[in-house]
């Protein structure tokens, strides 16, 4: 299986989603400090104020217009010695796991995720994790078995 795969449309609302509650975070903070500075009187939160209410609507601004394109270059490929994992078209990035390096494959779902009937695919090596955003869970569960049936092949072969 050499296929290129995008992950599914529903992953878009989940980021979307995401951008929300961050800028919804970055509110809270400009709404506390301005609750701090009415009570001790610290003239420097209002300028910490108006520095995070900028940052929340640019950042949910910026977030929400790279959806589109985050989705649009972002694939994974299972092929029969690695599973890479390529995002982005200004900057590119090409990962790829060999599949005789793969320890763990755990499937996970937040809130979020599980919204949209979503999980996520974490593949672990023994020097780090990748993540492959929200699959389908029958997606993820396959891709999961087929990855780890693999390895043990890999790793039986080596013995």
């Amino acid at each position: 299986m050499t296929q290129s795969n995008h992950l599914p449309t529903k992953i878009k609302t989940v980021w979307r989603i995401s951008a929300y509650i961050t800028f919804t975070v970055l509110a809270l903070i400009a709404i506390a400090c301005l609750i701090v500075f009415k009570f001790t009187n610290w003239h420097w939160l209002v300028y910490a104020t108006i520095v995070f209410a900028v940052l929340a609507v640019i950042d949910v601004i910026i977030e929400l217009l790279l959806v589109p394109y985050r989705y649009s270059f972002w694939r994974y490929t299972l092929s029969d010695d690695a599973v890479e994992l390529q995002s982005g078209f200004i900057f590119r990035k090409l990962v790829s796991i060999p599949i005789a390096r793969v320890q763990d494959v755990t499937l996970a779902a937040g809130p979020i995720l599980q919204s949209q009937k979503l999980q996520e695919v974490w593949i672990t090596t023994a020097s780090t994790s990748h993540k492959i955003d929200g699959l389908a869970p029958q997606v993820g569960e396959q891709l999961r078995k087929q990855i780890m049936k693999m390895a043990v092949e890999v790793n039986d072969h080596d013995v």
